[in-house]
């Protein structure tokens, strides 16, 4: 146990947010950007942005720095890599890796959603997106391009054929809608890969939306050089 936590303890100076990203941050941007899938530039920017969330301070021992944990996160989110790898490489135990990538994920989304998800509110907005889309794509009254994607996951223990999909994979389903930019506007994350996309459309919340009518969409107008009526609609 006295290995372990001195091994533990030597994180300050030995472990690779302290000896190599501050390498490479000096004399090799591009492997920092390989390494955490950003450049330096957009790392501090975005370490700026999430240290009031996820700083910690205790008077008992020296806690694992905003710095570190936004690296470990960037690391595990740009490889998927195990905690125990993490573990090694952070020199910080695994219990605390598993509370400090769902904390720092939660703060990337607080700081970040009104930026790259921003969902229109308002009928002057969807419109905004329905033009770009008959601008770009020659594609009129189109307020979003909606689907579906399966993402590659580690079976959850016990859960049976929950997560077994069609392709032979244990997944879950990501169903999202974006602007004619390719932009996301609306995510909803984590159907069970059994679902098909149609079944997790049919209990999405965005469907629930368009049929209740509380999405603020443009009303129902003409076609292009036409006089049929046609509503807005994702597609």
């Amino acid at each position: 146990m006295d290995t372990i936590r001195s091994w533990l303890a030597r994180r300050e100076k030995e472990s690779v947010y302290h000896r190599l990203l501050k390498e490479l941050s000096l004399e090799d941007h591009a492997t920092m950007k390989n390494w955490i899938r950003l450049d330096k530039d957009q790392y501090h920017k975005l370490l700026q942005l999430v240290t009031p969330l996820i700083a910690k301070d205790t008077r008992r021992r020296k806690a694992v720095t905003a710095g570190e944990r936004l690296t470990l996160t960037l690391r595990y989110l740009a490889t998927g890599e195990s905690h125990a790898s993490l573990g090694c490489q952070f020199r910080i135990s695994h219990n605390l890796i598993s509370s400090i990538i769902p904390s720092v994920c939660r703060a990337i989304y607080q700081v970040l959603k009104q930026q790259f998800l921003r969902f229109p509110t308002n009928q002057s907005e969807w419109q905004e997106v329905a033009n770009d889309y008959f601008t770009q794509w020659n594609f009129p009254m189109c307020i979003g391009a909606l689907d579906g994607k399966r993402v590659l996951i580690s079976k959850p223990p016990r859960s049976g054929s929950e997560y077994y999909d069609y392709k032979g994979h244990f997944t879950l389903i990501v169903m999202a809608l974006v602007d004619a930019n390719c932009n996301f506007m609306y995510v909803d994350v984590g159907a069970s890969g059994r679902a098909s996309d149609s079944g997790v459309w049919d209990r999405c919340g965005l469907k629930d939306a368009l049929e209740k009518a509380r999405l603020n969409i443009p009303p129902v107008a003409s076609l292009p050089f036409s006089n049929r009526q046609c509503p807005c609609h994702c597609w």
